[in-house]
């Protein structure tokens, strides 16, 4: 009798099933993850110019300080929207003032807004709400 040598067509079949399987799940993984990072680099470029957007929105809060503040623009192609509402109007805390010999207390002069933010890039938008602390000048 004589050895048989090599795979048997079955053999082979199921090697081949499994290697299409293992390929099938790399190219969806692969698939996946370039979905994933794309994903995240629009996400990114949309929040990217966060760090120079809220001081433009924290100036333009204590230049004019105001009940209600709305402001947009564009900074390196992202378009930005805010609208800003007072949450909260306070005083600086009441002091003994020893020339007067009396305590002084001081009109209401700080501010804590609520922000909501909108950015926009390519069609994309995302919402932010934070809050912001602006002051009006002394008046004396």
């Amino acid at each position: 009798m004589r050895r048989q040598q090599g795979f048997t067509l079955v053999e082979v079949l199921i090697a081949a099933v499994i290697m299409f399987m293992v390929l099938a799940t790399a190219a969806l993984s692969l698939r996946t993850a370039a979905h994933a990072s794309e994903r995240a680099t629009r996400a990114v470029e949309l929040v990217a110019p966060l760090p120079w957007i809220t001081p433009v929105i924290r100036e333009s809060l204590r230049s004019d300080p105001a009940d209600e503040r709305s402001g947009e623009g564009r900074l390196f192609g992202v378009e930005y929207r805010f609208r800003a509402t007072i949450a909260r109007l306070g005083a600086p805390p009441t002091r003994f003032d020893p020339d007067v010999t009396d305590f002084v207390e001081y009109a209401p002069r700080f501010a804590l807004y609520d922000v909501e933010l909108e950015l926009e890039r390519d069609g994309e938008t995302t919402s932010f709400l934070y809050q912001e602390l602006a002051w009006r000048p002394l008046v004396r």
